[in-house]
């Protein structure tokens, strides 16, 4: 009874030995190779899988409040003096839009200035040899918003800045007074009432509406502009449904391969994009693929504990079934 006890498991363990060493016709050891190559391409899927969500975060660069224009800043505090950078940085959306809305005529005039102390033309406006241009000192100056000084810092000319797409405010500027030029942005400046800055009103209206969306995106709104897993997970199910169509996966294997590389693929996107919103910029794609990998490893560890306790538990009854039946004969 002792013998056969001691020779029954080691017999099983043989045939085993021999059924997996040399499947069918395959040398001996052929068969880990096989099983080492799926293993490959299985890996080979999973990196696939990282690399295109970590590709497809959609990282912006140049698009933070470091990056909006200076001028456009300054305008915005010159026309919110109380205005610390903190808090204009921490405004919502509809109080951020006032301010920059606000400071959109003190922008304009910023520009025109910058532009013809740099020796550009603005327009018909170009600075001779020794000439500057001066804003007014203060914003309520009434009759002008820019005076041309000579080299001694005499005025030689007078002229309002407007930028607007209302005709109506530039004639009732000129009613104001009519013998000061205006120089405005290109939408109201074909009836021939005004200098034509060659700035647009709509062009203005945009840089200012990108300053905008560069200092008052929120975390939630930035992480979710560059959260796409669609693109991914669609070009991913129709690789596995071609796979299912032409026979090389079952249904049952399609749908773990779904479930599988589906939470690969959103779990990338969510690091990477994580990481952007929180200022990590081009470090959200490194970010996104280690993440990816970190979670697929854990996966892998986790569907291999599961894998383990159930094949323990199976061989613990099957254990526990041949101690009975080993009793039973016993008992016999």
């Amino acid at each position: 009874m002792t013998s056969s006890m001691h020779h029954a498991p080691f017999s099983r363990l043989s045939a085993l030995s021999s059924k997996y060493a040399s499947a069918g016709d395959l040398p001996a050891g052929e068969a880990f190779h096989h099983a080492f190559r799926r293993f490959l391409k299985a890996n080979r899927e999973s990196l696939l899988d990282i690399a295109v969500a970590a590709a497809l975060i959609h990282v912006s660069v140049g698009d933070g409040p470091q990056d909006v224009d200076p001028l456009l800043l300054k305008a915005i505090h010159d026309t919110s003096p109380s205005m610390t950078d903190d808090r204009f940085f921490a405004l919502d959306g509809d109080a951020l839009q006032g301010a920059v809305n606000t400071a959109k005529g003190k922008y304009f005039e910023y520009l025109v200035v910058e532009k013809l102390n740099q020796g550009q033309q603005v327009g018909p406006l170009l600075l001779e040899p020794g000439q500057q241009a001066v804003l007014a000192n203060s914003m309520t100056q009434p009759g002008w918003d820019l005076r041309i000084v000579d080299e001694h810092g005499d005025a030689v000319e007078y002229l309002q800045l407007k930028a607007t797409d209302s005709v109506s405010y530039i004639h009732s500027a000129l009613e104001r007074y009519p013998d000061i030029q205006i120089l405005a942005t290109n939408e109201v400046a074909h009836g021939g009432l005004v200098l034509d800055s060659g700035i647009t009103d709509e062009g203005l209206r945009a840089h200012v509406e990108m300053g905008v969306d560069a200092v008052d995106g929120s975390l939630t709104e930035t992480f979710l502009d560059h959260f796409h897993p669609l693109l991914p997970l669609a070009a991913m199910a129709l690789f596995e449904g071609r796979r299912l169509w032409i026979g090389r996966q079952s249904m049952d294997a399609f749908k773990l391969a779904l479930a599988r590389r589906s939470q690969r693929i959103v779990v990338t996107q969510t690091i990477g994009a994580a990481v952007y919103a929180m200022d990590g910029g081009l470090l959200s794609i490194p970010a996104a693929i280690a993440g990816g990998l970190v979670f697929d490893r854990t996966i892998n560890q986790t569907a291999i504990a599961a894998s383990y306790q159930a094949h323990r538990g199976r061989l613990l009854a099957l254990r526990l079934l041949q101690q009975e039946r080993i009793f039973l004969k016993e008992v016999e």
